[in-house]
């Protein structure tokens, strides 16, 4: 057995060891030869690892997104919540690190739009907005930004979805408890939402439906999250990421007594998607049996008792007033009223008049702004296609599994998530790593990993 034999970069690491305390990630390189052992990369193997600042900065942002996304303070009506502050802390100090790189493309996507959503606001219009402009492009700009890809970097994706699961898991536990609680003590609210028992000094700005009631049933939120969906979010990509990775049934059945206590259909939505979403044609017969399963479902689903709580608000689709139609009906009413001239339809009508709109109109019911909606309405079929792509190469160029990568996409573009600081902090992070081009290359195949005696298996806290 030879010793640990020092690379040049491993040497090079040494040596500049003072600023590498200061960096959010640690390059670790081992040149190790054992007699009968095969390591993947031939002989070489690297491990890159989170230090003590970088694991800090990790920890405090996930914690920040699933406890602190409703403490905030207000400046006029937007709140400056801890995560939004989290995000933009952790975004500027990526690059003063040394290991972040910069995306040219999505550089020159985020450019290009933002002349023309410009262009756009110039056009008189008193429903406009420049803070809810540069709001967006705040949340979109650290898209750019990524860790640098080498070999060894997925350790550290491996080690930001564990972590990611692990808050989940306990929001999701906090959540069962919640549900029990909640229903018992209707009479009061402290077990309802944080929102309700925080000073207003802290409490974040904003119409949201804090307590929701299905079926007879008042649903839960996780207590820290703002609503139901939110939780049901979450748990939704939580489970789909332990479920192509680690696979303990502990943590599935956590995740999934989660999802099932939000009573939300976001989540089933996004899981459906996830899982029933082609990535290659050999996947195509699957997903129509899928879909037949499906539709089936939907029809005899409402004589089951359990599934009832879900496929019977079906027809809130023609009920105005309801979830179903503010998210998938009357948004398509809006887009009607402004889809009338070609400079409406290609720029839209400028930023920050989708909900704006809907005030003026005085509607007497409910409307939200799902991402394609807001996209359409305020920044054209133009903004809509940069901001897609954006978003696309986010996900696709990383190192989550397609199958993920679809689910967030769909989060993403169903949902009113646009400007809301959680889901885009907490997409930044799950994609902050990408495979190198070879180790991209050959994942796909999915090559049988050969393991090496001398190193110790992988383990993430």
């Amino acid at each position: 057995m030879k010793g640990p034999i020092l690379s040049y970069e491993a040497l090079r690491t040494l040596v500049f060891s003072n600023r590498a305390r200061h960096l959010p990630l640690t390059m670790i390189e081992n040149q190790s030869a054992s007699h009968g052992s095969i390591n993947r990369g031939s002989i070489e193997a690297r491990e890159v690892q989170l230090d003590i600042v970088g694991g800090f900065a990790l920890n405090a942002s996930i914690v920040s997104i699933m406890f602190c996304s409703q403490i905030a303070v207000n400046i006029g009506e937007f709140p400056v919540s801890v995560d939004f502050i989290g995000y933009l802390l952790f975004a500027a100090y990526l690059p003063l690190s040394g290991f972040a790189t910069i995306s040219t493309k999505t550089f020159l996507l985020l450019l290009i739009a933002a002349i023309l959503a410009c262009f756009r606001m110039l056009s008189p219009n008193s429903l406009t907005s420049w803070s809810s402009l540069s709001l967006l492009f705040v949340l979109y700009a650290p898209f750019c930004l990524r860790l640098q890809s080498r070999s060894g970097i997925e350790e550290v994706g491996k080690v930001i979805q564990a972590k990611f699961i692990l808050v989940v898991c306990i929001i999701a536990v906090i959540a069962d408890v919640q549900l029990v609680l909640v229903n018992l003590f209707r009479g009061t609210t402290y077990f309802s939402n944080i929102a309700l028992v925080l000073p207003e000094e802290i409490r974040g700005a904003g119409n949201y439906a804090f307590v929701r009631e299905g079926g007879g049933i008042i649903k839960a939120n996780g207590f820290f999250l703002r609503e139901s969906s939110t939780l049901s979010v979450m748990t939704a990509i939580a489970l789909m990421l332990e479920f192509f990775s680690r696979r303990r049934r502990l943590v599935l059945c956590i995740l999934i007594a989660g999802l099932l206590a939000s009573v939300s259909g976001s989540g089933l939505l996004i899981v459906l998607f996830g899982f029933l979403l082609p990535t290659s044609v050999r996947q195509l017969p699957l997903f129509v049996l899928g879909l037949l399963f499906v539709f089936l479902v939907l029809i005899y689903g409402s004589e089951i008792p359990v599934l009832n709580l879900w496929l019977d608000r079906t027809s809130e689709f023609e009920t105005p007033g309801s979830s179903g139609y503010a998210r998938f009906v009357a948004p398509f009413q809006m887009l009607e009223r402004n889809l009338g001239d070609g400079a409406s339809t290609w720029l839209g009508a400028g930023a920050g008049t989708y909900l704006r709109t809907v005030a003026v109109l005085q509607l007497k019911y409910e409307i939200n702004d799902p991402t394609w909606a807001k996209l359409i309405y305020e920044y054209g079929i133009s903004g809509f296609f940069f901001f897609s792509i954006i978003f696309i190469l986010r996900l696709y160029s990383s190192a989550l599994r397609r199958e993920v990568c679809a689910a967030l996409f769909y989060a993403w573009m169903s949902a009113g998530s646009l400007l809301k600081p959680d889901f885009v902090f907490m997409t930044w992070i799950l994609t902050l790593v990408s495979l190198p081009q070879n180790d991209r290359k050959t994942s796909v195949k999915r090559q049988i990993p050969v393991p090496d005696p001398s190193r110790a298996p992988y383990t993430a806290s």
